[in-house]
């Protein structure tokens, strides 16, 4: 049989056995392409393969090939968790630690493993961006000195020292995502898939953490960037660097324009009442994840439930997939506020909870100081809280 007759034998066996990886495949046309360079990629409802490279694969090897790719798409790694200013190769590369992290057997199929770049597993997506990201600047500016973004083609594999490890994963990585960008139709696509995986129990394969990774994703549809525009007269940085990515408004091309970067210091509630379950919390953890995305340097986390329960906030300043819960008692708005009119530092707070407590008074003798409140589909308080300051839900949870 061929490549392609094979991939259909193995979809339609999926069809019983994995109905979520089945689901999300019949979003996407499969497609040969005999030209690009790498054996499978997806993006733009598409997946490619190049039967070329995929022959030597045995039918165990192509459909755990497929099902990586399937997996990719899931996590919506090509279509919604694209870091500011994105590099695809290091994205594609972040996303395949990713795999490796959660699917057992990438290793048969070419996909390296964290340790392979030195570095820890068991990362969310976007801080293994952030580390790999670091290590491709090094190796740009021991290439030239300056730090000039690096042509992979030139350097070419196997040519150096002999460690060309990150070398020849970058120009792989950079076919493989070359598809990849912003979709929201087609994220949605795959949420509604995941949703009823969720309400049918139908999982298929998937294990109970790559399930965790899989629901955290499902994540508002709102605009973070607006949500935190709600600060916008205290979160603008004056940190301006010029950048070639992006024209000069008077001079296009002909001249470098400009970026600014948030520097605020953002203080995030995160309610960790009874009331609030486990997965909400993995969604909450989302949702700060998302706040790096547009920009944000640092972000300040206590907990609370009648109280603050945690001893001092947790500095954050890099994505991160997990926090330690304390608390799980009753909810109390109040002590957070009092908190944060307490501290001047903070530019802003950005509470994560279900709105089911009593409303909170601010102190009458202090400015008003910036507030945001998101919360759960379920959550309640919504127009008690609007007065207070913006109120958005998480869709999805």
């Amino acid at each position: 049989m061929t490549v392609g007759e094979r991939i259909k034998t193995i979809s339609q066996d999926w069809f019983l056995t994995e109905p979520l990886i089945f689901a999300v495949l019949c979003t996407h046309a499969l497609k040969r392409n005999d030209n690009m360079g790498c054996d499978m990629r997806c993006g733009k409802g598409l997946i490619e393969y190049n039967p070329e490279l995929l022959e030597h694969f045995d039918d165990n090897q192509l459909a755990l090939r497929l099902k990586a790719e399937v997996v990719r798409i899931i996590l919506k790694h090509p279509y919604q968790r694209q870091p500011y200013n994105p590099r695809r190769d290091v994205m594609r590369l972040s996303s395949d630690l990713t795999l490796c992290d959660n699917l057992e057997g990438m290793d048969t199929i070419g996909l390296e493993p964290p340790q392979i770049f030195d570095i820890p597993r068991d990362q969310a997506f976007e801080q293994y961006y952030s580390l790999m990201a670091g290590q491709v600047l090094q190796l740009e500016q021991d290439a030239d000195g300056e730090g000039i973004p690096l042509d992979m083609n030139m350097l070419g594999a196997g040519e150096g020292s002999g460690d060309n490890s990150l070398t020849d994963s970058l120009l792989d990585a950079d076919a493989g995502a070359s598809l990849w960008e912003e979709d929201e139709l087609m994220s949605e696509k795959v949420n509604h898939e995941i949703e009823t995986a969720q309400r049918c129990n139908q999982w298929g394969s998937l294990g109970g953490d790559l399930r965790a990774l899989i629901e955290s994703t499902l994540v508002s549809k709102q605009n973070f960037r607006a949500i935190l525009s709600q600060f916008r007269a205290t979160i603008l940085s004056t940190k301006r660097h010029l950048t070639r990515m992006r024209p000069n408004r008077r001079y296009g091309f002909d001249a470098m324009g400009s970026q600014y970067a948030y520097s605020t210091r953002l203080l995030v509630a995160v309610d960790v009442s009874g009331s609030v379950p486990d997965e909400d919390i993995r969604k909450f953890l989302a949702v700060i994840n998302r706040f790096f995305k547009q920009g944000i340097e640092s972000i300040e986390v206590i907990e609370f439930d009648s109280k603050i329960t945690t001893e001092k906030p947790m500095l954050l300043k890099q994505a991160t997939n997990t926090i330690r819960v304390t608390g799980r008692g009753g909810t109390n708005f109040q002590p957070a506020i009092d908190f944060y009119y307490e501290h001047e530092e903070y530019d802003g707070l950005v509470f994560l909870t279900d709105g089911f407590a009593a409303i909170p008074k601010l102190p009458d003798d202090k400015r008003h100081k910036p507030l945001a409140w998101i919360l759960t589909t379920q959550g309640g308080n919504e127009e008690n809280l609007k007065p207070l300051g913006p109120v958005v839900r998480i869709t999805g949870l």
